[in-house]
């Protein structure tokens, strides 16, 4: 029986507590090991622009390490993105539980945003044994500094994302569910005659677009069921392959027109409720569109696509049993 450390940010819906209940699913002992939250927030929110700030919270970090190390050894290390480690942490990590440390970042640390390139993160890539992303042209970028690199796209978790019945809160409607960023807002702008809904943070007023709080877990799988289409906007460090959205909008029983790109066509071009578009009067013609009129979706489509899968690929990759 694998024995796994699962180093990473506590988050109710976050990638890290689906691959811990995928690795236990799998018959994995797996101990967590926080990484944050840092107090004073300030002075965690300052480190992201300079990692030497962190100081403190890597020393507290390396006791939490030497605390759960008293248990005995590790197969796997596997740490969600890393915010703040440095290579003496990942060392720390690996000599106290003797096994390999993986990075899986579920974010582009070549990214424009602060928090995906800052805290240090892309000074740690080549200190880990394994790095985990899920883009092959990321991956070619890794592969310069990273000692190795596995892709392993994004997964769906049946335990969170499921069909769930509506409360006519979006009922058909045109809906997008996520942060607003510089071209997801331009987007928006763009479609405001449609008058569509949003729900997320970090978005302007927009005339026309109805924008409301953040949705997650169940209440997230109400809206995208009951609305008529759910919008998939790539940020650009998903450009050119997918996103969480691409499997979990299907998962919930959703639609989705989404751009197209070769991972959208690989694993989605079979499902008769997810339309891929080119461009602006494409995608408008899709919203336009009646998503009743097209067949129902293919009930297995998203078999071989869970976090039970992604944690027996990774298990398989690293050699693990």
């Amino acid at each position: 029986m694998a024995r796994i450390v699962a180093v990473g940010a506590p988050a109710e819906f976050g990638l890290r507590n689906s691959l811990v209940a995928a690795f236990r699913h799998s018959g994995c002992v797996v101990d967590l090991l926080d990484l944050g939250p840092w107090s004073p927030a300030w002075l965690a929110s300052a480190a992201l622009r300079q990692p030497l700030l962190g100081a403190g919270f890597r020393r507290e970090f390396r006791r939490r390490v030497d605390v759960l190390a008293d248990n005995g050894p590790s197969d796997l290390v596997l740490v969600f993105k890393g915010a703040l480690l440095d290579s003496r942490s990942i060392d720390h990590l690996r000599s106290r539980f003797g096994c390999p440390v993986v990075c899986w970042n579920p974010d582009s640390p070549f990214d424009s945003a602060v928090s995906n390139f800052g805290a240090g993160i892309p000074r740690a890539i080549g200190f880990y044994d394994v790095y985990i992303t899920w883009a092959h042209d990321l991956a070619e970028r890794l592969s310069a500094v990273a000692a190795r690199v596995l892709v392993v796209p994004f997964a769906w978790d049946p335990e969170i994302m499921q069909p769930t019945a509506g409360r006519e809160v979006a009922a058909g409607r045109i809906v997008f569910i996520g942060t607003g960023t510089k071209e997801r807002i331009a987007s928006l702008r763009s479609l405001a005659h449609l008058h569509p809904m949003v729900f997320g943070g970090l978005w302007p007023k927009i005339d026309g677009v109805d924008i409301r709080p953040p949705v997650k877990g169940a209440e997230f799988c109400r809206v995208v069921g009951e609305a008529k289409w759910n919008l998939n906007l790539l940020r650009p460090q998903n450009a050119q392959s997918h996103n969480m959205r691409t499997f979990e909008l299907v998962g919930a029983g959703g639609t989705q027109v989404a751009p197209l790109t070769n991972d959208h066509s690989r694993f989605l071009g079979g499902d008769s409720r997810t339309v891929l578009f080119r461009g602006k009067e494409e995608l408008e013609s899709i919203l336009r569109s009646d998503p009743c009129e097209r067949p129902p979706r293919r009930p297995a489509l998203l078999d071989g696509h869970t976090y039970r899968d992604r944690a027996r690929q990774i298990l398989a990759d690293l050699n693990i049993s």
